[in-house]
């Protein structure tokens, strides 16, 4: 890992309003983040923060018609949501778009399936992923592919997709929050997508146990293989404004963990005492959880290392995540209106990433 340099990406959920994501794309590639942007699938839950959910990818359509070089990305979207061969057909579609610049991220969207009628114990995340990706990956290739899974079933004929100029192999990210799906992201996947709240602390532990995945199939991953998290972002001279933007946002990312999720290594890796976390537990037993904002201090803030702040403390912050081996940050920029967000993604290309130092 010595010496991995970082590629940093900007991240939305695709519940902007698509002239924004298109101006947040173009203002991402004048910055210089070589990682790229990418949109996170907001399902209808959203609505209960007042926002309006978009198809991710015509949202992420319209981010790539912004842009001309940088790569694009899905971090992430469900295979739970859509038949693997809608995702690969979208996927293909979106490739073909961006000029070859397309990363699909695959992930459990754990607050999208739990309003679906799926039997969870046969349907379960590994299983599910890897016969996605398997199909995704054979559908792109272009040769006849027949697969008869367990859970998944396709017959696509042949086509030249090479002689017709597009790629015959689409990078596939897998977002995974436990050891099971991170072993796994080490034995298939192109890349590791960590969810919102990843830690230097909870970034070290997943890459222990994609690499193990990797091991115990005899793969070897290569120091700069791609790992990427959903990093809470606000940039400003104001730091306190910017750490003001991130806090309810941490609150609702508490809250998931929490409720839906169910992951305590998230919160443990944190280095927070776990009695910290009662009075969210509270808020859910009290069903007062959409009003947690006060709860959120800036150490904890900190402890989950958001990137709030000024450009200095942004700086200081990024390279504590790159330094534990998050070698693509994904900012998740969360300020309180359309120029505040700009002005993050300018900030950072302007005072962050000039100063990022590779992975030490």
């Amino acid at each position: 890992m010595s010496g991995t340099p970082a590629n940093v990406g900007v991240i939305f959920k695709s519940y902007e309003p698509i002239s924004a994501i298109q101006a947040y794309a173009r203002q991402t590639e004048e910055s210089g983040c070589s990682g790229g942007f990418w949109i996170a699938e907001a399902y209808h839950w959203f609505r209960k923060y007042g926002h309006e959910s978009r198809g991710c990818f015509t949202t992420l359509a319209a981010a790539a018609m912004a842009t001309s070089k940088i790569p694009i990305g899905l971090g992430i979207t469900s295979p739970y949501m859509r038949h693997p061969t809608v995702q690969a057909s979208e996927s293909n579609a979106m490739d073909e778009l961006s000029g070859g610049r397309f990363i699909m991220g695959l992930g459990a969207g754990k607050v999208g399936t739990e309003y679906l009628d799926l039997d969870m114990k046969k349907y379960t995340p590994v299983k599910t992923h890897r016969e996605a990706v398997d199909i995704i990956r054979g559908i792109a290739s272009g040769e006849a592919f027949a697969y008869d899974g367990e859970l998944f079933k396709c017959d696509m004929p042949a086509i030249d997709r090479k002689g017709r100029g597009l790629r015959t192999k689409i990078p596939i990210y897998i977002g995974a929050t436990g050891p099971f799906m991170q072993k796994m992201a080490g034995k298939i996947s192109d890349g590791l997508l960590l969810p919102g709240l990843t830690s230097p602390g909870f970034t070290r532990y997943a890459r222990e146990n994609c690499w193990a995945g990797a091991a115990a199939v005899g793969r070897e991953l290569p120091s700069d293989f791609p790992v990427g998290g959903v990093i809470l972002t606000a940039c400003s001279k104001d730091g306190a404004k910017a750490k003001d933007a991130t806090r309810s946002y941490v609150g609702t990312y508490i809250i998931n963990k929490l409720r839906n999720i169910k992951n305590d290594v998230i919160l443990s890796t944190s280095g927070l005492p776990d009695e910290g976390w009662a009075p969210f537990r509270e808020a859910i037993a009290a069903g007062t959880e959409d009003n947690v904002t006060h709860l959120v201090s800036d150490e904890m803030q900190r402890a989950f290392t958001v990137i709030s702040g000024t450009p200095e403390e942004c700086l200081e912050i990024t390279q504590e995540l790159v330094d534990a081996g998050l070698n693509t940050p994904l900012l998740e920029v969360a300020g309180a209106s359309e120029a505040d967000n700009l002005e993050t993604i300018r900030l950072f290309g302007e005072e962050v990433l000039p100063k990022l130092k590779p992975g030490a």
